[in-house]
């Protein structure tokens, strides 16, 4: 390609040169530019990516090259590119074969890139899977295990497609007493990733045990909402366990690889979602059986055991035993009362004594045998008081009290 087109450029040249006019280098390039855009028009071209760079503005400028030659190529920002070029990649180009006259470099604006023998999608789904899974999103330990028996499931799908369908059969066929909660959820097409998003973090707002997000088959186009990193993280930053139910068993998604479980179809979502009521009731009435069975056996056991011990000469010997042990309790409590009573005599008889001998210091104690007190007008008067004559005192008896008049006082030693 690059050899047609420093052949038709020589070609302009050699025309304007053959008539003597003396053209300005703007005009040669706006001529080769022209020439070169009216005659290729939009092309698709194939060759290696070299030296690609991503400028800070945005835009890509990179050199695709063949066996023979090699072409300049820039794609603006404005493009949309799905993937990473690197140097070496393969790929087809398609443009327009333009001149920038700033440097006069013959290249193509590329207006879309895909790998050779790979789409674009494919390279994105694939990029996008490598780094989640460096990330440890896919890891079994963040796996979240689905409830038993759920009461609840909130469904994330079209409300008219044939997946709505088909999980409402199932889930009504398997478990009918289980209740849906649907959220309508564009699965395809502008605005569908961000209202899977929403949906994932409105049924997370919600009583639901278990999730199932999904849609239909289709083409990568037609599933690439659920290839997004966005709903990756919804999926991988939900609390309550979720299924991806997302195309037709040969079809894989981001989506597939981050949820806790990944089920091959709609239908399989709902039948891992919930068990079978009627294998529920089978493996009841069979659990029922069992724990009969073996209640009975065991106390057919019991009443065996207690016969054995009923029988056995240790149970003949209780009742002695028990007599034996009745009179030790008679003796024992003949010993303690008497212990008691004589501990009681004992106690009684210092109680006894401790009377008599308060009684004796008692201060009129000794009229009782023949004493007398001595009274002044101050009270009893003491053996070291002495006596005045003329003194009044008086007497006291244990029946009487006389007064008398002192007419003498002696001192005796």
């Amino acid at each position: 390609m690059a050899l047609r087109i420093q052949k038709i450029a020589s070609q302009q040249i050699a025309s304007t040169s053959a008539a003597d006019t003396v053209l300005s280098i703007g005009d040669i390039t706006r001529a080769l530019q022209t020439t070169l855009e009216d005659g290729y028009g939009n092309i698709a071209v194939q060759g290696e990516i070299s030296n690609f760079v991503q400028h800070s503005s945005g835009h890509r400028y990179f050199t695709l090259k063949d066996s023979k030659a090699q072409l300049k190529a820039v794609m603006w920002r404005s493009s949309t590119l799905r993937f990473t070029p690197t140097n070496g990649m393969n790929v087809i180009a398609r443009g327009k074969v333009t001149l920038y006259p700033p440097n006069g470099a013959v290249q193509i604006e590329c207006r879309s890139l895909e790998v050779v023998g790979q789409g674009d999608l494919q390279i994105a789904f694939e990029a996008l899977k490598k780094a989640l899974y460096e990330r440890g999103w896919f890891d079994q330990a963040y796996k979240k295990p689905l409830p038993r028996f759920p009461v609840k499931i909130g469904v994330a799908t079209s409300p008219t497609g044939a997946a709505v369908r088909d999980i409402i059969a199932t889930l009504a066929r398997r478990m009918p007493s289980c209740e849906v909660l649907l959220r309508p959820t564009l699965v395809q097409g502008e605005g569908a990733l961000a209202d899977i998003v929403r949906a994932i973090h409105a049924l997370n707002e919600t009583d639901c045990d278990v999730l199932i997000i999904g849609r239909g088959g289709g083409s990568i186009e037609d599933l690439w909402a659920f290839n997004t990193e966005e709903v990756a993280e919804a999926v991988f930053r939900s609390e309550i366990p979720i299924i991806s139910a997302v195309g037709h068993e040969i079809d894989f998604t981001i989506a597939d690889f981050v949820a806790d479980v990944r089920a091959a179809t709609p239908t399989a979502a709902a039948e891992l979602a919930v068990r079978d009521a009627d294998e529920v009731l089978a493996a009841l009435a069979g659990t029922k059986e069992y724990i009969t069975r073996r209640v009975t056996q065991r106390l057919d056991d019991l009443r065996t055991d207690i016969e054995r011990y009923r029988i056995h000469p240790a149970f003949r010997r209780i009742p002695e035993h028990i007599r034996r042990n009745e009179q030790h309790v008679d003796e024992l409590t003949t010993r303690m009362n008497a212990a008691v009573q004589r501990i009681f005599a004992a106690k009684r008889q210092r109680v006894e004594s401790l009377a008599a001998h308060c009684a004796s210091l008692h201060p009129l104690s000794p009229l009782k045998r023949g004493f007398a007190l001595l009274k002044g007008k101050e009270g009893i008067i003491g053996a070291s008081e002495r006596l005045q004559s003329g003194e009044t005192v008086e007497l006291v008896r244990q029946n009487e009290t006389a007064t008398a008049v002192v007419w003498s006082v002696e001192k005796r030693v």
